[in-house]
């Protein structure tokens, strides 16, 4: 279905009965991420945020400030009629959703982050994360969605995925690939980590019970659920064992029993 909010469409899917939670996708990523994920009491509201999937995908960058769309997305569940409900987050999703609950906690039954990072420590890290974000985005103008999936599914951050099931990874490639150079630009360069304000010194602000996943491989984001954890006697840092980044789709039966255990 779709869903208007200001002239920008959006795209999501519904499935399940029961106690709402937002799913939000990855960078490059799109609704699909979730197509397994199922659970047992709960109705998973699917979204494509902008640029990304079937959503609109303008070339005005304003669309992609985190200001915006963090508005949208609250109007958007707001039209489904919602005034309760749960949101999880996987990397780009999950730093989302992160600054949604702290603008909008009164409405946030739980918090699920996966492998979400609370933005750049320091300016420093920053500059240098925002020379890069600069950097890939123009790469990405330049050189197109079929460069890009290259560089991207041969990162660092992924090795462990390579071992998945060609469907499966062939399945993550056809994401990929479905993607729009000048969308994931403006993505990158209005809500990109560079961009992104540093959340670190707020998690102690959020108020409903906080799940950090992380992968047992990906050192940094468990070092990130450790910061979590001690930030907030509200969060709970959970590793799965034996995956990477992306844990929900690395293992996904005991991603659903992590999550099932915390809800």
């Amino acid at each position: 279905m779709f869903i208007e909010i200001e002239n920008i469409r959006y795209h999501l899917q519904i499935k399940g009965e029961g106690k709402p939670i937002i799913c939000l996708h990855g960078f490059s990523e799109n609704l699909s991420t979730w197509k397994f994920l199922e659970l047992q009491g709960y109705q998973l509201i699917l979204i494509d945020f902008i640029g990304h999937g079937k959503s609109d995908k303008p070339f005005l960058s304003k669309y992609y400030s985190l200001k915006v769309m963090i508005k949208h997305l609250n109007k958007l569940i707001h039209q489904l009629g919602l005034k309760k409900y749960s949101i999880l987050g996987y990397s780009m999703g999950g730093r989302i959703a992160l600054a949604y609950a702290l603008t909008y906690s009164n409405e946030i039954d739980k918090l699920i982050l996966e492998s979400a990072s609370y933005g750049e420590f320091e300016l420093i890290n920053r500059l240098k994360r925002r020379s890069s974000d600069l950097n890939l985005a123009q790469n990405i103008r330049e050189n197109g969605i079929e460069w890009f999936n290259e560089y991207w599914s041969n990162l660092s951050i992924f090795k462990s995925q390579r071992k998945l099931p060609k469907y499966v990874i062939d399945d993550i490639k056809k994401r990929r690939l479905l993607n729009e150079a000048h969308a994931l630009s403006n993505t990158l360069l209005c809500t990109g980590q560079g961009i992104f304000p540093c959340l670190k010194n707020k998690v102690v602000n959020l108020s409903m019970p906080v799940l950090y996943i992380s992968g047992e491989y990906d050192e940094k984001y468990k070092k990130i659920g450790d910061d979590f954890e001690k930030s907030s006697k509200n969060v709970r840092h959970k590793t799965i064992n034996g995956v990477g980044h992306n844990t929900h789709i690395e293992d996904h039966n005991a991603f659903v029993e992590v999550l099932s255990k915390f809800l």
